[in-house]
């Protein structure tokens, strides 16, 4: 070979060489490269995770990134983790609300960076990031059991773009058998249902809070107790909207998992009702409210014994609910302001109130703290419900520390006000603590009762709304539906349907304007079904005799048969029989038989008037009809005749008298 072909070929391989350098190297600076279209802050939730870890098993989390080209552009970018730091253990509730707050920030005890590009997801495409508990390489290696928080931070090199804080549950043999006493409650109390009109009218907002409660209970967590209102249950099976006995349908296979418990069937204060002496009325209403929830929630438990009170309640009203049969009494944050600060929230107090001292209550309060987080912004509600599940951990920590015998101590979490909670954040809470082995998820009804060891709590004074005012009013409807009543038979649906008016009109929850409103409108039923029984106007009766019968119609437009009081006055006749009450089948007509008694001749009014058959209340309007009476047909005929004949003689006599006059004046004698 000449030394030419040398050089050539040594400029080609070194050309390759260049070549084959610049393929193979290029591809890997551009993979380590950062994309410049990532943002500087991406946005991220965690929406999903095992609070509860026990040695062997993984920790693992689910984080929402909503922008789908960063999470694409993330998994391309070779530099891109998600890194969890495991920070040391806290110990305290305080503890666990200083990190929650960002007042302090425990030492990261591990760090595991996770590439996006090797992260799992899920049908919706969110991230789910897996780490083994004690196993060995990229494991957590946790040794002693504590509430550890844990930041999850995407990173992208050196920069940090997002970080978010949760906390763990892990657990070993070493953990505590001595639970805590936990119970859930919350009260969904939308507005009346029924309008003043008595028609069945569920708002939007209504059924979203029903679907919340479904979401929110629905699957295995823990048991939950739910004072919910018995007049939107009820408005739900009577609703003629399919979509609403869809969902009552799907409330009672969520109820059945939880506890219920008894409530009036409208809102209904004990206070107020103890005060205006409505003491019977408010009896109606809780019968009637547990009557509905027996019937309406499947097989859900009623829990009789058990308020829970979302409004301050007096000294008259813990005196009520005692004689109505009640042990416990819960408030809501909000509800116990008027009480005072407790010295703690996790024992029952006895109640000083005005009535039977044998008759003990016991008093209790939900947390204010967990209230406080419960009742705050939801953007993030699994990462609230972790913080709040932490730090109830810590509290059982706390409690059970220097304790030889079993918790006697009973934590109850709500909202502020006591309304259901974010559904996400509730389900998330609950299935956290169910499956914690330190907390015991327990209903409200487990609350121990009150004893004279018990610490006594004075309970406040006043009302705090003032019902006397509407006594006079609601009596005037109860007797005005008793005699409707009498027009039905026993059986009559109707009967059941006024009665929940009547309790509806009661609702404390109307003011003044509201309250007049429904009362008028219940009042306007009342006259338009008594009306449903009628008697055709304009009508011109003929009696023939002295003696005789008047035949008269009334009609039934209900579709159930009706009762009525017939009674007719008139100034020319008289009626010897007392009226009558009569029957009349539904959507039908029958003719009445009135034995009468004419007293003149000639056409003149004759009212009719209906009452309900105890003659209360009147039915329909006042009928005035004409009435024609040849009563005295034969008298006059005869007084006709004389006068015809004392007639015909005195023109015969004056015929006679001038043809005799004539005659004599023709005579011719007298020419």
């Amino acid at each position: 070979m000449s030394c030419t072909t040398g050089r050539r070929i040594s400029r080609w391989s070194s050309l390759l060489f260049v070549v084959s350098a610049l393929l193979f190297s290029t591809p890997a600076h551009a993979g380590l490269a950062s994309p410049r279209t990532l943002p500087s802050v991406i946005e991220a939730r965690l929406i999903g995770q095992n609070f509860n870890v026990t040695i062997g098993k993984q920790f693992r989390f689910v984080v929402s990134i909503p922008n789908k080209t960063t999470l694409a552009e993330l998994r391309t970018t070779q530099n891109a983790v998600l890194r969890v730091d495991v920070h040391a253990a806290v110990t305290s509730r305080e503890a666990v609300r200083d990190v929650v707050n960002g007042n302090i920030t425990p030492s990261i005890i591990e760090t595991h960076d996770l590439p996006f590009a090797s992260l799992g997801s899920n049908d919706a495409g969110d991230v789910i990031a897996l780490l083994g508990s004690n196993a060995g390489g990229s494991s957590v290696r946790l040794r002693k059991s504590g509430v550890y928080p844990v930041s999850l931070s995407i990173r992208v090199g050196d920069n940090e773009s997002s970080r978010l804080l949760t906390f763990v549950n892990f657990i070993t043999v070493q953990t505590s058998k001595n639970t805590l006493s936990v119970s859930l409650a919350a009260e969904v109390n939308p507005p009346l249902s029924e309008t003043a009109v008595g028609e069945i009218s569920l708002a939007d907002t209504t059924r979203t809070t029903l679907n919340n409660v479904v979401s929110s209970l629905n699957g295995d967590s823990g048991v939950m107790s739910l004072r919910i209102s018995p007049e939107t249950l009820n408005s739900l099976a009577i609703s003629s909207n399919p979509q609403d006995a869809e969902l009552l349908g799907q409330l009672q296979i969520v109820l059945a998992k939880h506890q219920v418990l008894a409530s009036t069937f409208v809102p209904f204060d004990p206070s107020s009702a103890e005060k205006a002496k409505l003491g019977s009325e408010f009896d109606k209403q809780l019968s009637r409210g547990i009557e509905v929830l027996n019937t309406r929630n499947g097989d859900a438990g009623i829990n009789p014994r058990t308020w829970f009170s979302t409004r301050p309640i007096n000294t008259d009203g813990i005196s009520l609910l005692a004689r109505s049969g009640f042990t416990n009494v819960v408030f809501s944050p909000q509800a116990a302001q008027s009480l005072g600060a407790l010295d703690s929230y996790t024992k029952q107090y006895r109640a000083n109130y005005a009535g039977d001292s044998s008759t003990k209550v016991s008093i209790a309060v939900a947390d204010p703290q967990y209230a406080a987080s419960l009742s705050g912004s939801s953007t993030n509600p699994v990462q609230t419900s972790m913080a709040i599940a932490a730090e109830i951990i810590a509290q059982q920590g706390e409690l059970v520390v220097g304790q030889r015998q079993p918790l006697d101590h009973h934590v109850i979490i709500s909202t502020l006000d006591g309304s259901l909670p974010n559904p996400v954040l509730l389900n998330s809470l609950l299935v956290a603590l169910s499956n914690a082995p330190q907390i015991t998820l327990r209903p409200l009804g487990s609350i121990q009762r009150a004893t004279e060891a018990s610490t006594p709590l004075t309970m406040p004074s006043g009302a705090p709304l003032d019902l006397r005012a509407r006594r006079p009013q609601l009596q005037s409807v109860v007797d005005e539906i008793a005699s409707t009543q009498t027009m039905l038979t026993v059986d009559a649906p109707q009967r059941m349907w006024w009665e929940d008016a009547l309790l509806l009109i009661q609702s404390d929850s109307l003011n003044s304007d509201r309250f007049d409103l429904y009362l008028k409108g219940f009042r306007t039923q009342l006259r338009t079904f008594r009306a449903s029984v009628s008697v055709p106007q304009s009508l011109t009766f003929t009696l023939s005799g002295k003696s005789s019968d008047l035949r008269l119609q009334l009609r039934n437009s209900a579709s159930m048969p009706l009762s009525v009081l017939v009674t007719l006055s008139s100034a020319k006749l008289t009626f010897p029989e007392k009226p009558q009450v009569v029957t009349v089948a539904a959507n039908s007509a029958v003719d009445v038989i009135v034995p009468v008694i004419a007293r003149a001749n000639g056409t003149f009014p004759l009212e009719v008037v209906l009452y309900t058959p105890d003659g209360s209340a009147q039915v329909g309007k006042r009928i005035r009809l004409s009435a024609r009476v040849s009563a005295l047909a034969g008298l006059g005929q005869l007084v006709t005749g004389v006068a015809l004949l004392l007639l015909a003689s005195w023109w015969v006599a004056h015929w006679r008298k001038q043809h005799r006059a004539k005659a004599v004046e023709n005579h011719p004698a007298v020419r």
